[in-house]
């Protein structure tokens, strides 16, 4: 159904070319197909060619296995205005189940995938106008509890990276540091250069920055103010930890170390003064406020198309592609800082790979 996309995965410059003009030519009409008949497999085709830019070329072969195996055989030949989200409901309940017998049982993290997968096409086709906007409401075979923890897709991962790389080196550190590491913002916000060995890739985690509150004096001697303050300070001895960081990261870091000529002392989540807010509550010197850090990553979201996205996504994100990639829960909860009961607590229902098409074409 996509093979007119599916034989090349490297995005050259003719390639580029090519499905620029396929997609002008659509939008121009000059393909003269009716927008109110588009079929979702012409829908999911245009999106394919759209995200392409942007995907690794592995995770673009993933996505597009998922599509033909999946998505394309029970709803490609839909109409893509009569699609909603009782037929999603439905479709993604087979999927956790087995389709009589044709599938096995898909794991959570598959299903997720599959549902992130068709709400991020159809988003796509409402954007360009080429079908009206469906609301599928609330995610239903996500989590089952509210502490269970809600990943990014690997889409959701590029197109964030994408809109911050575009951005400023300063917002690329902010969301690539806990999303490659899993730190929290507290821990992000108290990470200085002199903390990451750049030579070895060795990062030690040992401090955060907190807000707090204390009375100070007030005018009348019958009453106190309540300030707000920052405050540095070390972390407990077990939530300390020292481990090395992906490659990517690692490059990441040395291009804007080498290249700006960083201090040890220096925060490395610190905000360009040209983008920062004036601080008007006293703070350590040059030290982030992770409100500020929270604002500016949820405009990035949604600029990226992730709704209220927050730093605790981010850290979700690290622990289940770590858990998803075959890493084990106790290096996990050393990494993260955390205990094993919390890990296995919260990202309990990701643990397990179990889908034999996804072994074979990962």
């Amino acid at each position: 159904m996509l093979e007119a996309i599916q034989g090349s995965y490297i995005n050259t410059k003719e390639n580029t070319n090519q499905n620029m003009a396929y997609q002008d030519a659509f939008f121009s009409g000059a393909l003269e197909c009716c927008h109110s008949q588009l079929l979702i497999k012409e829908l999911a085709e245009l999106w394919f060619l759209d995200i392409k830019k942007i995907m690794r070329p592995s995770s673009y072969a993933v996505y597009l296995s998922y599509a033909n195996k999946y998505i394309l055989p029970h709803i490609g030949n839909m109409q893509a205005d009569t699609f909603n989200a009782e037929i999603l409901s439905s479709l993604l309940g087979e999927f956790c189940t087995g389709i009589n017998g044709e599938y096995e049982k898909l794991s959570q993290y598959t299903v997720y995938l599959l549902e992130s997968m068709v709400r991020s096409m159809f988003h796509y086709g409402a954007e360009k106008k080429l079908i009206h906007e469906i609301p599928f409401g609330k995610a239903e075979f996500i989590t089952v509890k509210k502490k269970e923890a809600v990943p990014l897709s690997e889409l959701e991962i590029q197109q964030l990276l994408y809109i911050v790389g575009k951005q400023g080196k300063d917002l690329q550190l902010q969301v690539s540091v806990p999303l490659y590491t899993g730190v929290t913002l507290s821990e992000l916000c108290g990470l200085k250069w002199e903390d990451i060995n750049l030579e070895t890739g060795e990062i030690h985690v040992h401090r955060n920055i907190v807000r707090i509150q204390h009375n100070m004096p007030s005018e009348s001697k019958d009453m106190s103010e309540t300030s707000t303050v920052l405050a540095e300070c070390e972390l407990p001895e077990n939530m300390c930890r020292k481990f090395i960081m992906p490659e990517k990261l690692c490059t990441i870091l040395k291009t804007e170390a080498y290249g700006r000529g960083v201090q040890a002392e220096s925060y490395v989540a610190g905000i360009d003064k040209k983008a920062g807010r004036k601080k008007r509550i006293p703070v350590p010197e040059d030290a982030p406020d992770g409100r500020t850090l929270q604002y500016r990553l949820k405009v990035a979201g949604e600029k990226a198309g992730v709704k209220g996205l927050t730093f605790k996504t981010l850290r979700d994100t690290f622990a289940v592609l770590c858990l998803q990639a075959g890493g084990d829960v106790y290096s996990l909860a050393y990494v993260m800082g955390t205990g094993i009961p919390a890990v296995c607590d919260r990202y309990g229902q990701w643990m397990v790979k179990t889908d034999k098409f996804l072994k074979n074409i990962v």
